[in-house]
């Protein structure tokens, strides 16, 4: 990103961050309970919804309380693992050109980390633990590891932006949801689109440097997908399933995943990420629909 082009967008990206900076812990007024009996998360964004698999709305208003927790938690977990990765890069000689913009990234992801994690905490009895993941981004050397660093940042940002944008404007669920959501998304815009250009630039530093032939850019390749099915399937919490008081809990959730209409919505949400990647020439191939999430 060593260009005038590159320069501005940093510079405007900091000065946006500084202009919208915000105190966390001042910033919402929380409730003293958020009613059970509402939808905390619209139904049409439920994993069960369009398949029919279950009716009755005692339950679906429990999953989506249950989804909440789930969803917020992988934030936390995310975030968590995001600020390691952007942290052990901060100050040094290959990322020296972003210091100024990526203290104002951590900084921002603190404060989201903070704030989905108190509404769980205050309102659900805590967070959901942090799932094995079994996509694993050791072993690549140390400048493809930059890049699936910065694409599991990019993966996780750009499908909790997808819901983020879209429940930050619901009238059915409680207000300070709706403002959690639309504050997250607010701040991510910037992440965005400050993550394409820098992994555009890591992708192609990459290649060079390691003079990389087709099997290197496969591999690279099929581990993003690999992480992207992954990152889909987290989506679906056993334990959101069982605390949702469902009946064949686990059944219904393996039954879910694999639903031709649960197919097409993981395809709409990983849309935006996978037309850049394959624009940007790091997939040769969408990830697409008939992705099996089960496995």
């Amino acid at each position: 990103m060593n260009d005038a082009g590159s320069g501005a967008m940093l510079a405007r990206l900091s000065e946006k961050s500084r202009h919208d900076h915000y105190n966390p812990y001042t910033r919402f007024s929380w409730p003293d309970a958020v009613p059970e009996d509402s939808w905390w998360m619209t139904p049409e964004y439920l994993t069960t919804h369009g398949t029919g698999l279950v009716e009755d709305e005692r339950i679906l208003k429990a999953l989506a309380r249950r989804e909440t927790v789930n969803f917020f938690s992988l934030h936390v977990h995310g975030i968590r693992e995001l600020m390691i990765g952007v942290s052990k890069r901060i100050h040094t000689p290959d990322f020296a050109e972003y210091n100024e913009y990526l203290h104002h990234f951590l900084g921002e992801e603190n404060a989201h980390m903070w704030f989905f994690a108190e509404f769980c905490y205050r309102y659900a009895g805590g967070i959901y633990p942090e799932a094995y993941s079994p996509v694993r981004g050791e072993g690549f050397g140390p400048v493809w590891e930059d890049v699936v660093v910065f694409a599991r940042i990019l993966i996780f940002e750009e499908i909790f932006d997808y819901f983020n944008s879209r429940l930050g404007k619901s009238a059915e669920i409680p207000a300070i949801l709706r403002e959690i959501h639309a504050v997250h998304h607010h701040d991510e815009s910037r992440h965005v689109a400050f993550g394409k250009q820098l992994l555009k630039h890591l992708y192609a530093r990459a290649c060079e440097q390691d003079q990389a032939g087709p099997e290197r850019r496969l591999e690279i390749e099929n581990y993003i997908k690999s992480y992207m099915t992954y990152s889909v399937r987290s989506l679906y919490s056993p334990h959101a399933y069982r605390d949702s008081g469902m009946p064949k809990a686990l059944e219904t959730r393996r039954a879910a995943m694999t639903h031709p209409v649960r197919e097409a919505f993981h395809s709409k949400v990983m849309a935006r990420v996978d037309r850049f990647f394959v624009a940007a020439g790091i997939f040769q191939t969408a990830w697409g629909v008939g992705n099996d999430v089960s496995k």
